[in-house]
C-alpha cells in the first residue's frame, strides 16, 4: 500500500514573488473627474488621455537593469496611466492613482477602438484588491457613490437589476453619448460583497459592436510572421496586477477576444476567487461555470494526473541509468518509488535533471498530441488556456517566478519547435517564445474555449 509523503514544497496558484517598491509618503492624488465627466471623453485620443511618459532617473534605471539581469520584471511605481499592451489599444492605472468626486478610487481601465476610448471602468471596491467587507459596509458605499453621482449627474436615472453572469444591481445615467453605470454585486450564497464599479460607455460605439462572434470567423485572425510562427492576432490584454487572478484574467481575455463583455472581478465571483487567487481544486468547476455563463464551451484537451506522474518517474529513472552508462557526468535517480509512496509532483520536478527530463518527455506520445492540439486550435483562431507549473525552466521578466499559473498559447512554429504564449501581466507580456518540449514538460492542463456556434 502506498503512503503519502509530507509536502516538501508548498506552492499554489497564488505563489507570487514580487519586487518590493519603496514605501514613500503618498502624494496628493490627481482627480479623474475632468477626464470622464466631459462631452469630449470619446473624442480624445488614447495618447492624449495617457499623456507623455515621465523620464526615469538614473537610480531607478539602474534598479530596473539589476532586476532584469536577475530575470525579474521590475516596474517602479508609475503615476497615472500606462499602456495595457504594446498595441496601445487600452490604458490602465493601478489602484489609488486617482480620485473621483474627491474620493480615492481603485484600478482604472480604459479600452479603446481606432485609438479612441470606448469604455472606462473604475473599481470602487473589489474583493481581490481590497479584501472582504460586510454587507452593511457594501450598502453604505453603494449609497455614498449613488449620492455623489446624483449630485454630479442629476437624479434622473434607471435602476439596474440584472441576473447575467453574476447578479448586478445599481443605477444607470444617460448623459449625451455616455452611459454611466454604477454597479455592485454580492455573492448571494455567501452573502458576501464582491465588487462595486463605475463604468462609462460610449453609446454610439456600443451600437456598432456585435455580440459573441461565430466560431468560423476567428480563423481570419490567424497570420504568419517573418520568423515562421503561425499565430492568433488581436487577443486583448488584461493586467491582473498583483492579484493571483491568472485564471480569471485569462478567461476574460478569451471572452473579450470573442466579443463578450465581462471582467475578471465578475469571473472571480463565479470562480470563488478572492485576494489569494484561484482555489486550484475548484479551477475546472469554475472554468465550466464561467464559460457556461458567457456562452463559451470548454474542452479539456490535456490533463496531467497522478498516473502520468508515476510513469514519468519510472521513465525518468530509466533515462538517468542510460545517461550514466554513456557519460562521466553521473546523475542521481529519483529516490522515491511510486509503488511505495504517493509522490508530490513539485518535489519530483524540482529534483529531476532538466535536460534528461526534457528529452524523456519529448519522446512521449503525449508530446506529439500536445503539438497537434496547439496547431489544430491555433489554425482555427482559438487561443488555448494553458495551466502549468512555473520554475521548472528559467523564464526572464516574470513577476511570478514559481508555482501554478495559467497563460494563453497563441502560436506555434513547426520548424523551430517553439510556441508563442502570452501572460496577463500587461505591456511586455503580449507575445513570448518558448521551446515546445519545455512547454510540454511544464503542462498541467490545456483547455480550449470557444463560442457555442
Amino acid at each position: 500500500m502506498r503512503v503519502f509523503l509530507p509536502l516538501l514544497f508548498v506552492v499554489g496558484l497564488n505563489a507570487f514573488t514580487f519586487a518590493e517598491d519603496s514605501k514613500e509618503d503618498k502624494k496628493d492624488l490627481p482627480p479623474l473627474d475632468k477626464e470622464v465627466f466631459t462631452v469630449a471623453l470619446w473624442k480624445r485620443s488614447l495618447e492624449d488621455v495617457k499623456g507623455p511618459d515621465k523620464p526615469i532617473d538614473e537610480e531607478t534605471a539602474a534598479i530596473i537593469k539589476r532586476m532584469k539581469d536577475r530575470g525579474i520584471d521590475y516596474k517602479p511605481d508609475e503615476e497615472g496611466f500606462v499602456w495595457l499592451s504594446s498595441a496601445k489599444n487600452g490604458l490602465r492605472a493601478k489602484p489609488e492613482s486617482f480620485t473621483l468626486l474627491e474620493h480615492p478610487v481603485g484600478e482604472v481601465v480604459i479600452r479603446g477602438k481606432d485609438s479612441k476610448p470606448v469604455d472606462v471602468t473604475i473599481s470602487l471596491y473589489n474583493r481581490g484588491d481590497d479584501g472582504e467587507i460586510g454587507s452593511k459596509e457594501y450598502v453604505t458605499r453603494m449609497k455614498m457613490w449613488n449620492d455623489l453621482l446624483v449630485g454630479r449627474l442629476g437624479s434622473k436615472r434607471e435602476t439596474i437589476n440584472e441576473n447575467g453572469a453574476v447578479p448586478i444591481k445599481g443605477w444607470l445615467w444617460t448623459v449625451g453619448d455616455s452611459a454611466v453605470y454604477l454597479e455592485g454585486s454580492e455573492n448571494r450564497a455567501e452573502k458576501r460583497p464582491e465588487f462595486i464599479r463605475l463604468r462609462f460607455a460610449s453609446i454610439s460605439a456600443a451600437k456598432d459592436k456585435g455580440g459573441v462572434g461565430r466560431r468560423e470567423s476567428f480563423a481570419n485572425n490567424v497570420t504568419t510572421d517573418d520568423k515562421g510562427f503561425t499565430f492568433i492576432h488581436g487577443v486583448p490584454m488584461v493586467d491582473q496586477g498583483e492579484k493571483g487572478y491568472c485564471v480569471v484574467a485569462t478567461v476574460e481575455r478569451v471572452a473579450r477576444y470573442y466579443g463578450a463583455n465581462i471582467d475578471q472581478h465578475e469571473m472571480a465571483q463565479i470562480a470563488d476567487t478572492g485576494e489569494n487567487g484561484t482555489n486550484g481544486d475548484a479551477m475546472e468547476k469554475a472554468f465550466q461555470r464561467i464559460t457556461g455563463k458567457i456562452h463559451l464551451r470548454t474542452i479539456k484537451l490535456i490533463e496531467f494526473d497522478m498516473r502520468q506522474l508515476d510513469k514519468d518517474v519510472v521513465s525518468y529513472n530509466r533515462a538517468v541509468r542510460a545517461h550514466n552508462k554513456s557519460s562521466d557526468d553521473e546523475v542521481k535517480e529519483y529516490p522515491i518509488d511510486p509503488d511505495d509512496y504517493y509522490i508530490n509532483p513539485l518535489h519530483f520536478w524540482h529534483y529531476a535533471d532538466k535536460d534528461i527530463f526534457r528529452t524523456m518527455k519529448a519522446g512521449q506520445n503525449g508530446y506529439e498530441h500536445f503539438n497537434s492540439k496547439i496547431k489544430e486550435y491555433v489554425d482555427q483562431g482559438i487561443p488555448l488556456c494553458w495551466t502549468l507549473y512555473l520554475g521548472m525552466f528559467p523564464e526572464k521578466g516574470l513577476p511570478q517566478t514559481y508555482g501554478g499559473h495559467m497563460r494563453l498559447i497563441i502560436g506555434y512554429n513547426e520548424k523551430t519547435h517553439e510556441i508563442y504564449y502570452t501572460d496577463s501581466w500587461g505591456e511586455g507580456h503580449e507575445c513570448k517564445t518558448m521551446r515546445a518540449d519545455e512547454a510540454y514538460c511544464m503542462t498541467m492542463a490545456l483547455y480550449s474555449m470557444m463560442p457555442s456556434q
